[in-house]
């Protein structure tokens, strides 16, 4: 190997480490907020169960790890489980090791490529009515329009939903509008000023129609399934599914923004109680009075077969945050693609079950091998396999 190759994978190494550092410490400033640690002091875990966690750890990761999460997980779903998968490890670990090289995230995470990903897989996504990448503006056909005819598309486009495309989280600069004559009936807001509030990279959408199941829940909100899809070893697998329902006038549904997250089976079938972010606990929707328990929600068992279609098409990811929602003839509409800062803690509290089931141990374990490897060399382990020679 040449001077110059060390060089470079000796840069790489140090920045990747330094990145893989910030991203635990970043999850561990999360419970310094108030809220989460007022929800910690409800969970102590007993001597054997702390027992339990670190010889489960130990013997598969390498190491023993803070029991901030396993408290974290039993004050709000009420279970112990030694296999919970703890935030510290998911983000800055599997996800980042499953992702490898991050170009291909950042450029599959634009919102704007997903209705070609989409309609290849067969799957229906919100049709656009203005998107813009880069600045530059596309209609419906993804044939390039100057702004002069983007803005009178929108101007008297009516209902429709607008969000950035690029780097956003928890429906961060999502809104509803209505336009006509080039005003937002609403807001007051016009065509131009709504594109300046979006910057570069955005897409315009038509309204969806959601199937009755899901408005019924909460009719002001896109209400979402959450389909977290992984490859192990040559399998596409899927995570213990939730759905996010929104609250109040809200627009969007994310924990972050205010709504309410649950458990829900392959089936469909609602779990008993929905859950906020810092654990309000509902066992009917505050607004709309539905039952969550052994309410049905139609078309999920589609949806699931969806993201695994759609997860095929980029084979160079092996982690995809899906969010689904079900179009009005019960068939699954694609909303977004999360390449990046997906969680497990949201999957594992609505379910009150480990997120990687049985397979907890095996990752665990390819974890200890990745972690124990030069950055540079993590590639040619993706997915779950490792040297076993």
């Amino acid at each position: 190997m040449s001077l110059k190759s060390d060089v470079k994978d000796g840069l790489y190494d140090v920045l990747e480490n330094v990145k893989i550092h910030r991203a635990r410490q970043a999850e561990i400033a999360k419970f310094k907020d108030p809220k989460r640690k007022s929800i910690l002091s409800d969970a102590e875990l007993s001597s054997e169960q702390m027992r339990a966690i670190d010889k489960f750890y130990v013997e598969n990761y390498g190491r023993k790890i803070p029991y901030t999460w396993h408290r974290h997980n039993l004050a709000i779903s009420g279970k112990f489980d030694v296999r919970f998968f703890p935030e510290l490890l998911f983000i800055p670990e599997f996800e980042r090791y499953m992702n490898m090289p991050v170009a291909y995230a950042t450029v599959f995470e634009d919102k704007n490529l997903l209705p070609l990903f989409a309609e290849r897989a067969g799957v229906r996504t919100p049709r656009p009515i203005v998107t813009s990448t880069s600045g530059v503006l596309r209609n419906s056909d993804f044939k390039e329009i100057s702004e002069e005819t983007a803005l009178n598309l929108i101007g008297n486009c009516g209902a429709c939903f607008a969000k950035p495309t690029v780097g956003t989280c928890s429906g961060e600069g999502c809104g509803s509008y209505c336009f006509a004559s080039g005003v937002d009936a609403a807001t007051g807001t016009t065509a131009e000023e709504l594109f300046e509030l979006l910057g570069s990279d955005f897409t315009v959408q038509e309204v969806i129609s959601c199937h009755s199941s899901v408005v019924k829940l909460h009719p002001e909100s896109v209400n979402t399934l959450r389909i977290m899809t992984y490859r192990w070893q040559g399998e596409l697998r899927s995570l213990p599914l939730l759905m996010r329902i929104g609250r109040g006038k809200s627009a969007v549904d994310n924990a972050h923004a205010g709504g309410m997250f649950i458990g829900i089976s392959n089936e469909g079938l609602l779990a008993p109680s929905a859950l906020t972010e810092f654990n309000d606990r509902f066992e009917k929707h505050p607004d709309t009075g539905v039952v969550f328990q052994g309410y049905k929600i139609a078309g999920v068992p589609g949806a699931i077969d969806a993201a695994k279609r759609m997860h095929s098409l980029m084979p160079q990811m092996g982690l995809i945050s899906w969010d689904f929602t079900i179009g009005e003839d019960g068939a699954p509409i694609v909303i977004e693609a999360n390449i990046r800062g997906g969680s497990i803690w949201l999957s594992q509290m609505a379910n009150g079950i480990p997120g990687f089931g049985d397979a907890t141990a095996e990752i665990l374990q390819w974890l200890r091998f990745m972690n124990n490897l030069a950055p540079h060399e993590r590639l040619k382990y993706k997915f779950g396999y490792k040297d076993l020679g």
